[in-house]
């Protein structure tokens, strides 16, 4: 969600910006790579001045798929931002990549010019799920009715 709004602010103030999962970008790029587009595909990935890659981590991303990510960030260094949102710390993107070369490759042109945010705790949804258990339960300590 965060990611989200630094997006959102960044369109607001005139840039543009693309937002994509990580998944949804394996998958864009390897059809680009299979189909013959590849010049294409990385110029349309080095165009926005923000690119948000949100949810790296939730699946493994093996050889190819590992490949493709570092070549978009590649050719994003030091040319546009990159805002990547991940539910793994830093020392587990080995298993991310399940090549830790590759990850120590990603990780040296991300953290570069990178600030990092570090958010524990529990994801908003989870706060939302948490809250309407606390109302139903509030609800059934009072004797409530549901219908």
């Amino acid at each position: 969600m965060l990611a989200t709004a630094l997006g959102l602010k960044a369109v607001h103030a005139g840039y543009r910006v693309y937002y994509t999962t990580a998944a949804d970008l394996v998958t864009r790029t390897t059809r680009a790579a299979r189909e013959g587009r590849w010049q294409t595909t990385m110029r349309f990935w080095n165009g926005p001045a923000v690119l948000v890659i949100d949810e790296l981590g939730y699946l493994p991303m093996p050889g190819e798929a590992a490949s493709h990510l570092f070549q978009v960030i590649t050719r994003r260094y030091q040319h546009g931002s990159v805002i990547l949102t991940t539910n793994r710390g830093i020392a587990q993107w080995g298993e991310i990549f399940e090549d830790t070369t590759v990850a120590a490759a990603i990780l040296d042109r991300l953290l570069h010019h990178a600030t990092v945010l570090q958010i524990d705790g529990d994801s908003y949804r989870m706060r939302g799920h948490r809250a309407r258990l606390a109302q139903l339960r509030a609800g059934l300590n009072q004797g409530g009715e549901f219908s």
